[in-house]
């Protein structure tokens, strides 16, 4: 039985990971701070270490054990991942490391691949986690400590499918569906079950040592063309109010969608590994039957000032200010919502 670490396991991609794992009758131990609550019930036997990875001296808790593959999904900066390079790799037999396509200059070339230009400007998402990537491949080159990095896109499914939710909620209530008509980037989004196999792959493969993998589904889609799907999969009919009024530029209207095309080339892992890419309307499908049964973990399917687009009116200044107050001073207007007339107003 081989012995698995995820750090982080707790939020989306490493609680569908850790169900894997388990379900393949991995021993399987989490380690992180124990502030983020499950989205579901964690499998049993399940061994959990609470540790700070801020703190490196709490890796002494996980790390007095070997492991055969350690998952890092929550190593965001070299101070995250360092003190494991420096002082743990002897209790590792593979580390695996979640990055991400963020990790490119913008705009990216398209498709990217796993050569293209990365950008390392410190305190940026991106680019902390460029910074980590060549750490890890440093000393994959130095001491052949088994590596190997990760670079999935826009992965959705069960836990988190707020887009595809946006406009399914929309579709079967029959709400207008809101775009601009320039925004007609691409992206090839990737089903979470996908990624986790992947993940699997990846950990009993030796080839993996050493290699960088883009991974992204094999569906290459447009905001429209992403709606006529999720279209064709509830069998409704979308309301589409296309909105080009220069009044709402700097706005977020609505679903939530990309300033750049983002197309990744998946081409490595299909031929290295062998992973197969489930088509993306059998991956909204799987997710929309999935969303009906779990209508609580739903979020919001409005964007902001959305009653003010949908009529072609400015947006008052007054409501702009709010909306700066609420980005600004959360606990404050958690006090103001307590008020009657605001909440009143709100609803308005």
């Amino acid at each position: 039985m081989k012995k698995v670490a995820l750090l982080g396991g707790t939020r989306f991609i490493g609680y569908h990971l850790l169900r894997a794992l388990h379900r393949e009758g991995y021993k399987v131990t989490i380690f992180n701070r124990g502030i983020t609550p499950t989205p579901d019930t964690l499998p049993t036997n399940i061994k959990y270490i609470r540790g700070n990875r801020n703190r490196p001296e709490d890796f002494r808790n996980l790390f007095c054990q070997k492991f055969d593959t350690v998952f890092d999904l929550s190593g965001y900066t070299l101070n995250h991942v360092e003190p494991i390079v420096r002082n743990y790799r002897s209790s590792i037999g593979h580390y695996i490391f979640c990055s991400t396509s963020s990790v490119y200059k913008t705009p990216p070339p398209c498709p990217s691949n796993e050569e293209s230009p990365r950008f390392f400007t410190v305190n940026t998402y991106g680019g902390n986690k460029a910074l980590v990537e060549n750490l890890l491949l440093k000393k994959y080159k130095e001491d052949r400590w088994p590596v190997t990095i990760v670079r999935p896109q826009g992965v959705f499914g069960p836990y988190d499918a707020h887009q595809a939710w946006f406009i399914f909620y929309r579709l079967l209530h029959s709400i207008p569906i809101s775009v601009r008509p320039k925004e007609n980037y691409r992206i090839n989004f990737l089903y979470v079950n996908d990624l986790i196999e992947g993940f699997l792959l990846i950990m009993n493969n030796i080839i993996s040592h050493g290699e960088v993998y883009c991974v992204a589904g094999d569906d290459v889609t447009s905001q429209l063309e992403f709606i006529e799907l999720c279209e064709k999969v509830t069998s409704s009919k979308p309301v589409l109010h296309f909105v080009d009024n220069p009044v709402y530029d700097g706005l977020k209207v609505g679903v939530p969608w990309l300033e750049y095309d983002l197309v990744a080339d998946n081409s490595k892992i299909k031929k290295e590994l062998g992973l197969n890419f489930t088509p993306l309307e059998t991956a909204l499908a799987k997710t929309l039957s999935w969303l009906i049964r779990n209508l609580e973990h739903q979020g919001s399917c409005w964007f902001r000032g959305e009653r003010y687009v949908l009529r072609n009116r400015p947006i008052p200044k007054i409501v702009k200010a709010y909306w700066k107050l609420v980005d600004s001073n959360t606990w404050i207007i958690n006090i103001l919502k307590q008020q009657k007339w605001l909440r009143k107003w709100l609803r308005s």
